[in-house]
């Protein structure tokens, strides 16, 4: 009689595969609903392997017909962001969004650790998107904080277009759409 009760049940194993599912869906979910863009960032790095699966995650996103017509350029050499940031400032764009509570400047592109610069062909742009949003989901679930701004695409597709695309290495007939 015992073993056809044991018969009927899954094991344990089955159940505790069942619940860690539920669990990882909900604290996916939470994370994914309740999340705010980031305003401050740290010094510290982005792991290699955490970049490689941010951007694997912007690569397998969906694009019109499997297009794929964007390009990610990940940058973690600080004086690339502060290069950006500096020519931000020489423009009409500023390098940071003013102050919080008066204490301390919210994130610039040459405070983050990592900015991904997201380029696309003409006529891409929902497809680019999807990417960005794809990647920005993807740090989020590794732990990290995010910030989409457009502002960069300003300086890089401007008057040292030329140079931004051979130091990103940004193909001649994409623009930079946004910067992650």
């Amino acid at each position: 009689q015992v073993s056809d009760v044991a018969a009927e049940t899954e094991p344990a194993s089955t159940l505790n595969a069942e619940a860690d599912v539920a669990g990882a869906m909900d604290t996916a979910l939470e994370l994914l609903t309740d999340v705010a863009t980031t305003q401050y960032f740290t010094d510290d790095a982005v792991e290699e392997e955490d970049i490689d699966t941010i951007l694997d995650a912007g690569i397998n996103a969906p694009s019109a017909m499997n297009g794929q017509k964007w390009h990610f350029s990940a940058i973690t050499d600080k004086k690339v962001l502060e290069q950006i940031a500096a020519d931000m400032a020489a423009g009409t764009v500023t390098g940071t969004s003013g102050s919080d509570n008066g204490t301390q400047s919210k994130a610039g592109i040459a405070d983050a650790p990592l900015a991904i610069v997201v380029s696309c062909a003409s006529g891409s742009e929902f497809d680019a998107g999807l990417a960005c949003q794809a990647m920005s989901s993807a740090a989020i679930l590794l732990g990290y904080g995010t910030k989409i701004i457009s502002s960069p695409t300003i300086v890089l597709n401007g008057e040292n277009q030329d140079e931004y695309r051979e130091l990103l290495g940004i193909p001649e007939d994409y623009s930079a759409v946004a910067v992650l």
